[in-house]
């Protein structure tokens, strides 16, 4: 198959990458940066660069990686140059806000979200791997989509290395996603907003390493994340506070039972779930 990876950041180049190491897929690629697009092919990542109006009527798959806001107008804006039977999916960590805006439409392709659930503190195509998706999963949250499109791009990424697929709504995607990452990214801004942190160096260890790491982030993908995904994040928020404030009230009341209690049962859930 021909597949167009739009977008050759972080995350689209690893795709990228990951197709030219695992598969014997012709890859076709663009950046609206085209100096590295142009990288990207003598870099070996990619098989052909060009025009958006040259590249996508030949793409079997397009990959769209941009940030959440750009890329339901990039489907309607190109949606008449899409290959006719072809898939089209995107890369983006939330689902329902695209996922329910593109089903409304007629397209002579299918539109699949997806999620490769994998990244790194750095962004941008110098810092992409081949190895990315390795031991990863794989997220599809198809609407109306036939099962055989689907069924293709599982199976692509099964071929590119990812360990799992899973296939879910957008909105069980969406709100677990709030859970598994973009609470955890909220905690650890809020952590290192501290005003003690910028002295922890030879009193930090594991902790402060483990709770902080992904407080390494790109703002301003994150906040588009965090607003399209309001309602299940805060959520996730509302819950992480209540439980901070049980434990603020038990030890300013000395209350050792009741912490006890509170860091038992989180440990026999550590422990249960991994």
């Amino acid at each position: 198959m021909k597949i167009l990876v739009a977008g050759l950041g972080l995350i689209g180049a690893s795709i990228a990458k990951a197709l030219k190491k695992n598969t014997h897929h012709y890859v076709l690629g663009w950046n609206r940066t085209q100096s590295v697009a142009q990288k990207a092919l003598a870099d070996g990542v990619i098989d052909e660069t060009g025009s958006l109006d040259t590249l996508i009527p030949q793409a079997d798959i397009t990959i769209i990686n941009f940030y959440t806001d750009a890329i339901v107008p990039f489907v309607l804006e190109h949606r008449e140059q899409f290959k006719k039977g072809s898939i089209v999916t995107d890369s983006c960590g939330i689902k329902t806000k695209i996922c329910r805006a593109l089903e409304k439409e007629d397209f002579d392709f299918t539109y699949i979200g997806a999620h490769p659930m994998a990244g790194r503190e750095v962004s941008g195509y110098d810092a992409s791997l081949a190895t990315l998706f390795d031991n990863a999963s794989f997220i599809c949250t198809p609407t109306n989509a036939p099962k055989s499109k689907t069924d293709t791009l599982i199976e692509l990424a099964k071929e590119m290395g990812f360990a799992r697929t899973v296939v879910t709504t957008p909105e069980h995607h969406d709100e677990m996603i709030a859970f598994t990452s973009q609470i955890a990214h909220v905690l650890a801004c809020s952590y290192v907003l501290s005003p003690l942190a910028p002295q922890h160096t030879g009193f930090s260890a594991g902790s402060y390493r483990d709770v902080s790491r992904v407080a390494r982030i790109n703002g301003e993908m994150w906040s588009e994340l965090f607003i399209a995904n309001k309602e299940p994040l805060i959520r996730e928020i509302d819950d992480l506070v209540d439980n901070l404030e049980k434990f603020r009230a038990a030890i300013c009341e000395e209350d050792r039972e009741t912490l006890l209690k509170m860091m038992s049962e989180a440990n026999r859930i550590k422990e249960e779930i991994g």
